[in-house]
């Protein structure tokens, strides 16, 4: 990002589901945790212990968000996917409550994910999530981490909440993408080396 960087967030662990957001000096700013009973909801909550958005997971049709005293609606109409034209389709926009719009760009696997705001014409980010990473030579780790240069600052709760929504729903796709894939060459691995497989995950 050509902007500074105003503010670091760390996820601790690296969980969108179930972590904490914390400030460079620790404070903790969002609890994030999901609740698994008739229905499994993911739930965004600030420091005040408020609860900021929900998030009910489905399998079928599109999760459904809830975000602050509105009503709850799909999570496609509050973020919108590009579809066409198929370059796009890894974009999502969505608005916030001043009607100001924005983009994140690489929602999908080995994409840098951004976000970029239409002040600009989306030219430069204005977030940037950093993956965690382990570096097996030094046995030292880096956390994953929500970078915001201050024109995102200004939008922070619904840049955080519009972020782990999205990467609750892109880890959740590639894992499945992933358990499909082992699935499929397990006949193939079988019958090459004549002994069994064992699909990771138990292949769900």
């Amino acid at each position: 990002m050509s902007a500074p960087v105003a503010l670091t967030l760390t996820l601790s662990p690296d969980n969108p589901s179930n972590t904490v957001v914390l400030d460079p000096d620790g404070k903790e700013l969002y609890n994030v945790y999901t609740e698994h009973g008739k229905a499994t909801v993911t739930h965004v909550q600030n420091a005040d212990e408020k609860i900021l958005a929900s998030l009910e997971w489905r399998d079928v049709l599109p999760d459904k968000v809830t975000l602050m005293n509105k009503s709850p609606m799909s999570i496609r109409d509050w973020l919108h996917t590009s579809l066409v034209p198929f370059y796009l389709k890894d974009d999502v926009t969505f608005r916030d409550d001043s009607g100001r719009k924005y983009k994140w760009r690489g929602n999908a696997p080995g994409r840098a994910f951004e976000l970029f705001a239409e002040d600009d014409s989306y030219k430069e980010p204005i977030a940037r999530f950093g993956k965690s990473r382990t570096y097996r030579a030094t046995g030292t780790s880096t956390p994953a981490m929500l970078l915001l240069t201050a024109r995102a600052v200004e939008v922070r709760d619904i840049v955080v909440i519009s972020f782990l929504f999205l990467e609750k729903t892109r880890r959740t796709n590639e894992t499945a993408s992933q358990s499909r894939a082992d699935v499929l060459c397990t006949p193939m691995l079988s019958a090459m080396t004549g002994s069994d497989y064992n699909v990771r995950n138990g292949g769900i």
